[in-house]
Order: C-alpha cells, then sequence, then structure tokens
C-alpha cells in the first residue's frame, strides 16, 4: 500500500508549551489511521498542523508527494485534505444544503456573488445536493444531526484524505454506530481517513493502524491488537480506557 500522508520531525511549542515534539509517521492511501492519547497530548493540535491551520516550527509534511511546506488551509483543501473539528464549526443561520454548498463550491465555476443572488448556476448546484432536510436551519438539528452535517460539508469538498477530530464526542449509542458504518463507507469509497478520537470501542473497531501520542510525543504506533497490548499505552491510559 502506498504512502499518502507522511510527517517527518514535526515540532510546534506555543510560549513555553511543547506541544508537538519531534512527532514522524506515515499514513498508508486508503486506510483509516486512528490517532489516540490522554487529554493533552498533543492530538488536536497535530491535526491543526496536517489541515493548515498551524504551520510546524520544524519537520516537514507531504501529501501525494506534494511538499505542503507554509501552505495555508484553504490550499490544502483544493489539494484533497479537508477536516472536521472538535467543536463543530457550522453556519447555524444557514440551510442544511447552504452548509453543504459551502464546501461543494470549491469545485465548480460560480462566483461569490451569485451566493447572494441565487442565480441559476447556484440553482443547479442546489439541485445536486438534495438531501431530506436540506432547508432546515442547521442551528435547529440535534447536536448529533449537526456532527453529521459537519460530515457531509467535509465530504463536499470531495477529499482523498479526511481528518476528523473526535467525531463521536457527544453522541449517543446509536449515533456512535451510524458514525461507524460512515467511516467505513468512506473507506471503500477511496477516502484515506485520519480519526482523533477517545472512544475506545470505536477506535478499535475502525482503524488498520493506530499512532498512540503521550505529552506531545509519539508513544507507539502498531495494528490495534497491539496497541491493546502495549504496556506503555496501557500506562498512559491509567489501564481502564483501553481494556
Amino acid at each position: 500500500m502506498s504512502t499518502l500522508f507522511c510527517a517527518t520531525g514535526l515540532h510546534k511549542s506555543f510560549g513555553g508549551v511543547r506541544a508537538v515534539r519531534d512527532i514522524s509517521f506515515e499514513i498508508p492511501d486508503g486506510a483509516v489511521f486512528a490517532i489516540i492519547g490522554p487529554n493533552g497530548a498533543g492530538k488536536s493540535t497535530l491535526l491543526n498542523l496536517m489541515s493548515g491551520v498551524y504551520q510546524p516550527d520544524a519537520g516537514g509534511l507531504a501529501f501525494n508527494g506534494t511538499d505542503l511546506s507554509g501552505l495555508p488551509a484553504h490550499r490544502r483543501v483544493r489539494l484533497g485534505i479537508a477536516r472536521t473539528f472538535q467543536k463543530i464549526r457550522l453556519f447555524k443561520q444557514l440551510s442544511v444544503l447552504d452548509n453543504v454548498i459551502a464546501g461543494f463550491h470549491i469545485h465548480h465555476d460560480i462566483p461569490a456573488w451569485q451566493y447572494l443572488v441565487h442565480g441559476a448556476a447556484f440553482r443547479r448546484d442546489h439541485a445536486r445536493c438534495l438531501a431530506s432536510r436540506r432547508d432546515t436551519v442547521a442551528g435547529s438539528l440535534s447536536y448529533g444531526e449537526q456532527r453529521l452535517l459537519e460530515f457531509a460539508r467535509a465530504l463536499a469538498t470531495k477529499p482523498r484524505l479526511l481528518l476528523i477530530d473526535e467525531p463521536a464526542a457527544g453522541l449517543n449509542a446509536s449515533e456512535v454506530d451510524s458514525l461507524l458504518d460512515r467511516i467505513l463507507t468512506m473507506r471503500r469509497k477511496g477516502v484515506t481517513v485520519v480519526v482523533v478520537e477517545h472512544n475506545m470501542e470505536l477506535v478499535m473497531n475502525v482503524a488498520d493502524r493506530v499512532m498512540v501520542m503521550d505529552y506531545g510525543q509519539h508513544l507507539f504506533e502498531g495494528v490495534p491488537a497491539d496497541v491493546q497490548k502495549n504496556a506503555a499505552v496501557v500506562s498512559a491510559y491509567l489501564g481502564g480506557e483501553l481494556m
């Protein structure tokens, strides 16, 4: 399996806090790659480095052979990298469909002004994004539905790599099962997925490989079964969370 994304010697500090310290890894094309670790381990910071929200203090990133040095987040989206956030970031005053269109627009020729006047090209793009609740205001959806809408908006950019930050947070058991199915469906459709998650049952059921972080550093990497048996990982989680 070829490598789609690689990181080499990443470092990121905020004042005197070293959030990411000398992290290196490779993500195979078509895999589900999970990043886990205790609170404060640096997982979300790492996703921000991968997506371009932050630039590293040192080290390198490459996606599909392209050097990402200095590239901002919007340029990485056009290359095929999309992400969701730990705290849902929707246009809550807009409809479900308009939120999806916000992601889809990078793949069509609609000028920005047509978003305001709803020109003919804009209406055609609406027709391509039909959903059962397309006219519902996003802010009125349940938490779980808002989380799924954020997925839909990210997928509308047609990513090759999707970065997901704690997708199961706040979801009930049924919604977590639905999330598991969606991630597996994405993988079957050729999307490589990176997921940061505290729900170990979800991680162990969906991930091909798991990287464990602790205090900003790489602690362990392997298949889920090996992660569960590793003494250093179990110690970092104080045992219970991985059982």
